[in-house]
């Protein structure tokens, strides 16, 4: 599948601000079934350096440093993409638990933190472990599907995802809350999993287009596998995956802060996201 995503993000302040070192993540990973073509970054203003880097989870990001004061903050990205299906990307084969990650362990540790207080979530996962029969795979098709149930159609524009609790509770979420809490249900019986970001083709039926939000799970010689809780399905082409993290946090596209002398200064965001996929 051939992507083209077009990606503006603008942030506007109510007085001059000066720009600390702003860390961006736009730019796909590079990774089996995914190629990045062109992609071209526009800075207002223009930074006085932009570097390119990788965060600590393998991530590309962009570095930019700037010098003086503005109002204005506008990113401007374009950027072309093939994906094309992974046969490695497969959970259909046994694997019983518990998983011997043997020298990868320590590698791994971060996606392993949990997301939640045991009890808590052990009433939604543990009937789900007892389907499976202690197959890893088939707990984790299950637990997709399951989350998938929990899948809301609004949008949430502003905050973080919610804790794995508090979807569970409100049997409701938008894709960060469901990634989260399919990340929850996996590192509460020890499989590693991680945060995913990036875009997706989409159905048509919708004019406004936002960053997407899935998961990936480590399999013992498979490597990360993607799951997206809200479609209920594995990840595939359509999917392009921009960055992975053990905390969504650490995904986030625009990444800095800024300083400012006088009034209090508020900020507006404002994204416009156009995907061609097909």
């Amino acid at each position: 599948m051939y992507f083209t995503v077009d990606h503006l993000t603008r942030y506007e302040y109510s007085v001059p601000v000066t720009l600390g070192e702003q860390l961006l993540r736009f730019c796909p990973r590079k990774r089996p079934g995914q190629e990045v073509g062109q992609f071209r970054l526009e800075i207002t203003p223009t930074p006085d350096s932009c570097t390119e880097d990788r965060d600590p989870w393998g991530n590309p990001l962009h570095r930019a440093r700037f010098s003086g004061d503005t109002s204005v903050l506008a990113i401007q990205v374009h950027m072309e993409a093939r994906t094309r299906p992974d046969p490695s990307a497969d959970c259909s084969a046994p694997s019983p638990m518990p998983l011997d990650y043997r020298g990868e362990a320590a590698e791994l540790a971060p996606f392993l933190e949990p997301l939640e207080q045991p009890d808590r979530l052990a009433p939604f996962v543990d009937p789900l472990m007892g389907e499976a029969g202690t197959d890893s795979c088939r707990y984790l098709r299950r637990l997709n599907e399951a989350v998938h149930g929990f899948y809301h159609s609004g949008i949430r524009l502003e905050g973080g995802p919610r804790s794995p609790a508090e979807t569970v509770q409100r049997q409701e979420g938008v894709c960060r809350d469901l990634a989260v809490l399919f990340i929850a249900g996996c590192r509460h019986f020890g499989i590693p999993a991680r945060f995913a970001s990036g875009y997706q083709k989409g159905d048509g039926r919708r004019d406004r287009r936002f960053l997407h939000a899935w998961a990936e799970a480590c399999l013992p010689g498979q490597g990360w596998i993607g799951f997206d809780p809200t479609h209920g399905s594995l990840v595939g082409e359509d999917h392009l995956l921009v960055a992975a993290a053990p905390r969504s946090q650490a995904t986030t596209p625009v990444e800095g802060g800024y300083t400012y002398h006088g009034p209090e200064v508020t900020s507006t965001l404002i994204t416009d996201v156009r995907i061609e996929a097909g």
